[in-house]
């Protein structure tokens, strides 16, 4: 009795020389199933399967063309699911074995009845189709577990890996370690030096992990800027000793911002230990807390060493690594350094005089040597340019307020240094940058730091220009007066200008 057909025909191709048994075949096949194709050489064979999907295989291995066992391997890499058997006058193993490393399910000796061919031709292609579906659930499975962007486990995987390890540990009574790893200041370095090269970062940082990071322990992308790696089987300074070679491996790797210029990568870690009671998600939280701590403590964007955890040594360590940066710039534009020491004490010199001291006077001290932080993101082309700027090139050189602003914000919390940082081009009039601000909007130490900011500039020489004389930069105040410069600060910042410099500021 025939089998019976299936709800959707097979569509079949047999490769036979031979037009008899080829025409009997295909015959015996149409009681099946009415798409059958014959086809007697191989390039034939193998343009079929290229053009047009067939369901299973039928392929004679001598032909006069070529090797069926080539049409075995073309049809299964056109044809994946395919179901694929082998027809050959001299069966033996070898025969066999070649067969299934081209890529046949099955093979059939010659002579053969049809109707064998037709269930193994069914038994092939069902076959090949669970093991298809069987290889997608498997691909399914790994993009569901999988962070597209690195590569690496994502939250999904290593929320169901820690479950696992907390109750292993809980039964067995071996140790357990979490780490918590974030990125310092990923935010900032987006913004700072784009979108991609911050991609790269990521990708970079999964790939250290992944050197360092291995079996029983996993780790994964948990956030944004945020990998969590477990530990089974390890205690808490081990995980530590192994996050320390990560750390160190992490700062390896550099940003390289439009400005061509490298800085260290630097990753906060905290790690927690599993004590038998704590839950997956109280573990991790643990571990997050420990890295806040270790954030806190520690300087940001350079690795200075900090000798003592208190706040006021925090906020001094830091602003040392910004003078670092600055140092970074002064090496590319020999007139920022002394530009922005002549500032500082111009500015210190007219806050004295008018009285001022505290909070405000700390503003200039500190904020003054680092105004210009955020030339670190304006490329050496424009930085350098001995002559006017194009509308773009000016655009990009008016963002440094804002970028100087934010990384001073990232490592202190000086509100009145970050302000100055973040408005010294400003104007009386509200015409200046980058938040068109006017009048007593402006803090009093920026409109201080502001004019002598000007008046350094107007004096010094550049590559493209010589400096005006102490004469000219005054008149050219004097004309700023409540238009680019606060007016009883002009008056009384020229006043000590002709009165405590004279020639020697000039």
């Amino acid at each position: 009795m025939a089998p019976e057909a299936p709800a959707q025909p097979l569509r079949i191709l047999v490769v036979e020389d031979d037009p008899s048994l080829g025409r009997l075949v295909q015959r015996v096949l149409n009681r099946y199933t009415p798409n059958v194709s014959v086809e007697r050489t191989g390039r034939a064979a193998i343009a079929a399967v290229q053009h047009e999907p067939f369901n299973a295989v039928a392929a004679d291995i001598s032909l006069p063309d070529m090797s069926g066992l080539d049409v075995i391997a073309a049809t299964r890499a056109a044809a994946p699911a395919s179901g694929i058997v082998a027809i050959t006058g001299y069966v033996d193993v070898d025969v066999a074995v070649r067969s299934m490393k081209a890529g046949a399910d099955d093979f059939l000796g010659k002579p053969f009845e049809p109707d064998v061919l037709w269930h193994m031709l069914n038994k092939a292609f069902d076959s090949r189709k669970r093991r298809v579906e069987a290889e997608q659930a498997q691909v399914y499975r790994e993009l569901a577990y999988t962070d597209a962007l690195t590569g690496c486990p994502n939250r999904r995987f290593i929320d169901e890996f820690i479950v696992e390890a907390v109750a292993d540990s809980r039964g067995d009574g071996r140790p357990l370690a979490v780490g918590y790893v974030d990125i310092d200041n990923f935010k900032l370095l987006n913004d700072f030096v784009g979108h991609d090269e911050g991609d790269r970062v990521l990708r970079k940082v999964a790939g250290v992990l992944r050197s360092l990071v291995h079996a029983p322990a996993n780790f994964a992308r948990f956030g944004g800027d945020e990998f969590v790696v477990v530990f089974p089987g390890v205690t808490a300074p081990e995980a530590r000793a192994i996050m320390d070679r990560v750390r160190h491996a992490a700062a390896a790797i550099e940003v390289v911002n439009g400005a061509r210029m490298a800085l260290p990568t630097r990753i906060s870690v905290g790690i927690a230990a599993f004590r038998g009671s704590e839950s997956p998600r109280d573990l991790i939280a643990e571990a997050e807390d420990q890295m806040y701590l270790d954030k806190s403590v520690t300087p940001l964007l350079i690795g200075t060493a900090v000798e003592q955890d208190t706040p006021e040594t925090i906020k001094v360590s830091n602003l040392k690594a910004l003078r670092n940066l600055v140092k970074a710039i002064d090496r590319r534009d020999s007139y920022t350094r002394f530009h922005s020491d002549h500032a500082t004490q111009l500015a210190l010199a007219v806050a004295r005089e008018l009285g001022i001291g505290g909070e405000q006077l700390s503003a200039i001290t500190i904020g003054g040597p680092i105004h210009d932080l955020g030339k670190i993101v304006v490329p050496d082309e424009v930085l350098r340019k001995p002559g006017p700027l194009t509308p773009e090139e000016r655009r990009t050189m008016e963002e440094h307020p804002v970028m100087g602003a934010a990384i001073t914000a990232a490592v202190t919390d000086f509100d009145t240094v970050v302000d100055l940082v973040r408005h010294h081009h400003e104007r009386f009039d509200g015409d200046g940058y980058p938040g068109g601000l006017k009048g007593a909007g402006i803090s009093f130490p920026t409109r201080i730091f502001t004019l002598a900011d000007a008046y350094s500039a107007m004096t010094t020489d550049r590559p493209y220009r010589k400096g005006l004389t102490v004469e000219q930069a005054l008149n050219e105040i004097r004309e700023g007066r409540g238009r680019q410069f606060d007016p009883d600060i002009a008056l009384e910042f020229s006043k000590l200008i002709e009165g405590r410099f004279g020639k020697a500021a000039a």
